[in-house]
């Protein structure tokens, strides 16, 4: 996770706008009132990276793998 090849991986891109788009909004319209209890704002702050990172990796992972089995198959042939 520490490389820096993921800022060239198109997905990270891809999924970086729509979950900045989506935290921003959330910011926005959520009320004060709630959003200045501590365990909503913790939770905030933990949910949205954690959303983020899980997506990019399960994405990256079936990505690759139908490239590995698509390359096998032809290989096999």
């Amino acid at each position: 996770m520490g490389s820096f090849n993921t800022f060239k991986d198109k997905r990270y891109w891809i999924l970086l706008m729509p979950f900045l788009i989506t935290m921003v909004l959330y910011v926005y319209f959520t009320p004060k009132n709630v959003l200045e209890k501590p365990n909503v704002s913790t939770l905030s702050i933990l949910i949205f990276p954690t959303l983020f990172w899980s997506t990019y990796h399960l994405g990256k992972y079936f990505g690759d793998k139908k490239k590995r089995d698509s390359i096998d198959e032809s290989l096999g042939e």
